[in-house]
């Protein structure tokens, strides 16, 4: 029979694992941010630097560093994904490209920038929206 230590371990292992946590010690095969996410955290410092908060790229770029460092196609796809609705003439060399229709990640690719710098891009053209 298993003694009370056993029982709260074995209960905060079916916690864990109903809210989603791996147990310590085990690593999940992409413990990177989910899309959403991502796309809350563009949304979200275009809007802190369309009021003025130029502190929001500093921050951006930090949890781009921390989690997204090799994560590229996953930065990029949520880049296109908040820039998908955006219409009309856009300004700068990013604005330019989505205008003639192409997406963050191809110009990324087209022009060598890497994703610190499309991810600032994104969010300096959609701050610019506002």
């Amino acid at each position: 029979m298993a003694g009370p230590r056993e029982r709260r371990a074995e209960k905060q292992r079916r916690r864990d694992a109903k809210r989603g946590r791996t147990p310590a010690g085990a690593r999940s095969e992409d413990p990177g941010l989910p899309p959403e996410t991502l796309q809350a955290l563009l949304r979200r410092a275009a809007a802190d630097v369309a009021a003025g908060d130029e502190g929001a790229l500093t921050e951006l770029r930090r949890v781009l560093a921390e989690h997204l460092a090799r994560r590229r196609e996953r930065v990029l796809a949520a880049c296109d994904a908040v820039t998908a609705e955006v219409g009309g003439p856009l300004g700068g060399d990013l604005g330019a490209a989505l205008t003639a229709g192409e997406t963050v990640s191809a110009w990324a690719e087209r022009t060598g920038a890497r994703t610190e710098e499309a991810a600032v891009a994104t969010v300096r053209l959609l701050a610019s929206l506002t």
